[in-house]
């Protein structure tokens, strides 16, 4: 159980000892406070100024400027925020005159038990309420006492300006008229008003001006609207009732967008004898508004084109995949880029993660901006928070000109995090703050910057045991888990071994020339478990096309067999003295098979290749038994 009410409670951490001010932080933001840290005096003093902190806990013997000068300005500047003094041992006359300088209470370093710590500060915090109440109530009494008083001298003044005062008022209504005929002459809008016979009774200057009519006579719908009869959607009823009304309308006369204000117009007896409207022209916004529901439709109509066509499809994009794995990937791919929500994209090493958070950038509503992709395991942690949000020049030795971070970078589209894994903890914080909107600053700069970005990230590791382990941070890992993507290993969907070997035999093929891989070696390739992915078999094939072998086959688990392709020889057919009909359908036989083997049996190439249909392939295999 908490020993105090957490909430909305902030405490300063000052300590020029970064493991003792992290510790102790950790500690008090585990048990539900906001912490803020300072290493030395004069920062403790501007992030108490700025911030106005509920608890301070302050180290006294600090370089640079002395805990108790801390302490004098704190409590002069800060009367009400209570100050408990952390001190190591032997300095026990400091926190005594720290007491005296006005300290709440005070604790000697090192804390042991840190429960010490939270209940000391509980109770600073109690007593910060009680003076707060007690000066509220102080501040409530002399309130009272100086409305009182107020009360009644106004009423003493009041008997005597009562006269004065009612001449004012006639001369501020006379004033009040014609500030509101001024206003009405300049508004952009129309106005008019209307009895209940649809008479009009008034019209500004410039819808008299949109209608050609000076004189305020006729019915409304004629004279505003070019009607004969009172519009479809004349609200004059529903306003006779006493009720204000709000309606889009389309204007015959012009075919434009107009929002209209419908009020009663109420007598001096209390009647309802007219209605007031107050029209406005909201055409280019209804139109913007119908463009951009019309964008909206067309890519949920793209999308779902999309996801037709994804059924039975061999690639999505740049993915190469037709199994079962790849087609739930690619669904999960739409839904991403339907939504503006962050990305996590888990997978082994090599298995396309990047291709997959490019292909959902390119896909959402931010394709046309920036894809800045991030390898977070190639940057010293010393670097991260330059790197990250750039830096001014001469921010530090070496900064010889102004340099944009990656955030800056990906302003407006999106940032992909490649083993997001790997940021450190204190720059999981920093990040936290700038996506969450507390924004970034760049080194050396005093201009804060407020990203609008996407992001995506990828790990091959379990975030989720990272954060258990104390070593990924919860906050952290909970904005960018939101929609999370698994990738298979290659050896989870080996039917796609073919189809990713054809396509990089196309990349890499030079000249036009597509070369082959025979069929024992491409039944090694789909028995090898890949533990390098789809990026280990790129290179195999790089491999093959190099030097006519690859170094799989030699890495097959003992027992596997490579079946060859097999050869058709015509001195065979000739040996066996057959009948020519025979022959040939032994020779088709034969041949139908070798391809079927050498093209993984799929069927719709080697009917292509044979020059004949599915239909008739599939009925000839059945006929001559080939499995």
């Amino acid at each position: 159980m908490p020993l105090c009410d957490h909430s909305n409670v902030t405490i300063l951490v000052i300590d020029d000892e970064a493991l003792i001010r992290q510790s102790i932080a950790a500690y008090l933001e585990d048990s539900g406070f906001a912490v803020l840290q300072a290493d030395d005096g004069p920062g403790g003093l501007k992030t108490a100024r700025n911030h106005d902190p509920d608890v301070i806990l302050l180290d006294l013997r600090m370089p640079e400027m002395d805990g108790l000068d801390v302490l004098a300005e704190v409590t002069r500047d800060l009367p009400e925020t209570p100050v408990i003094v952390v001190t190591g041992a032997g300095v026990l006359k400091d926190a005594i005159e720290a007491l005296r300088l006005g300290a709440f209470d005070f604790i000697s370093k090192p804390i042991i038990d840190m429960a010490i710590l939270e209940h000391t500060v509980c109770r600073a915090l109690e007593r910060r309420r009680l003076r707060l109440d007690n000066q509220r109530y102080r501040d409530h009494l002399e309130s009272e006492v100086a409305a009182r008083t107020r009360d009644l001298q106004d009423r003493t003044r009041q008997l005597d300006a009562e006269i004065v005062e009612r001449r004012r008022t006639e001369t501020a209504l006379r004033h009040s008229q014609s500030q509101l005929a001024d206003v009405i002459a300049v508004f952009e809008g129309y106005i008019y008003a209307v009895d209940a016979r649809y008479r009009l009774g008034f019209m500004n200057t410039k819808l008299m001006e949109h209608t050609g009519s000076s004189a305020v006579e006729g019915t409304c719908h004629r004279v505003i609207y070019g009607l004969e009869n009172p519009c479809p959607w004349c609200p004059l009823l529903q306003v006779a009732q006493g009720r204000t009304v709000r309606a889009e309308l389309r204007s015959p006369r012009d075919e434009r967008w107009y929002y209209g204000i419908y009020s009663p117009q109420v007598h001096s007896n209390g009647t309802i004898d007219g209605c007031q409207a107050i029209v406005m022209d909201i055409h280019d916004r209804k139109q913007a508004e119908e463009l951009l529901k019309f964008e909206a439709d067309r890519l949920q109509a793209h999308n779902a084109r999309l996801r037709h066509s994804l059924q039975g499809t061999m690639r999505f994009g740049e993915i190469i995949g037709k199994s079962a794995p790849m087609h739930a990937v690619y669904e999960a791919i739409l839904k991403a880029a339907e939504s503006s929500a962050n990305v996590i994209v888990y997978g082994e090493s090599g298995t396309g993660k990047e291709l997959v958070a490019k292909t959902i950038h390119d896909l959402s509503e931010r394709g046309d901006r920036a894809f800045v992709p991030v390898n977070c395991g190639a940057i010293p942690d010393n670097l991260f928070e330059s790197e990250f949000f750039g830096y001014k020049k001469g921010a530090f030795t070496g900064a010889e000109q102004d340099r944009k971070g990656f955030l800056t970078a990906a302003q407006g589209g999106t940032l992909f995090l490649d083993e997001v894994g790997e940021i450190p903890p204190n720059m999981q914080v920093k990040l936290l703050r700038a996506i969450d909107g507390g924004g970034y600053t760049p080194l050396g700069s005093h201009q804060a910057i407020q990203p609008d970005l996407r992001i995506v990230a990828a790990t091959n590791r379990d975030l989720q045991q990272l954060v258990t382990a104390g070593r990924f941070r919860k906050d952290f890992y909970y904005r960018i888990h939101v929609v999370p993507i698994s990738l298979p290993p290659l050896r989870e969907r080996r039917e796609d071994i073919p189809l990713l070997i054809h396509h990089f035999l196309q990349v890499f093929s030079r000249d036009g020339h597509l070369q082959s891989i025979p069929g024992n070696i491409m039944q090694a390739m789909q028995h090898y478990h890949w533990p390098g992915n789809v990026r280990e078999l790129q290179n195999a094939v790089q491999q093959y096309m190099a030097l006519q072998d690859v170094d799989v086959i030699a890495k097959l688990p003992p027992g596997t067999v490579a079946l060859p392709a097999e050869k058709i020889a015509a001195e065979d057919l000739m040996a066996t003295q057959s009948k020519l009909i025979d022959a040939v359908k032994e020779f088709e036989k034969r041949y139908i098979r070798h391809l079927l083997v050498a093209h993984q049996w799929h069927r719709s190439k080697v009917a292509e290749l044979l020059g004949i249909d599915r239909r008739t392939l599939f009925r000839k295999i059945q006929s001559y038994g080939i499995k």
